[in-house]
């Protein structure tokens, strides 16, 4: 690996682009594709982790807006 990939954030996209190749190369490889299995898993269990981020700062950020709209309510 080179210190330039090393260095990019995983995103979303990332894992995504990398899951659709790994599909292509499990697929491609027949049955011996089944050993690229643990990877793939992983992949996917980051992916559902970063969602689970994403969706719990959507919510934060959220509530934040309606505290705000709150306190500006009681205010005026």
């Amino acid at each position: 690996m080179s210190a330039a990939s090393a260095s990019k954030p995983v995103t979303i996209d990332r894992i995504e682009r990398s899951l659709d190749r790994l599909a292509q190369i499990m697929v491609a490889s027949g049955a011996e594709g089944r050993a690229y299995l643990p990877i793939y898993e992983r992949l996917e269990s980051e992916l559902e982790a970063m969602h689970d981020t994403d969706d719990k700062m959507s919510r934060i950020y959220a509530r934040v807006r309606r505290s705000k709209d709150r306190t500006a309510a009681r205010s005026s």
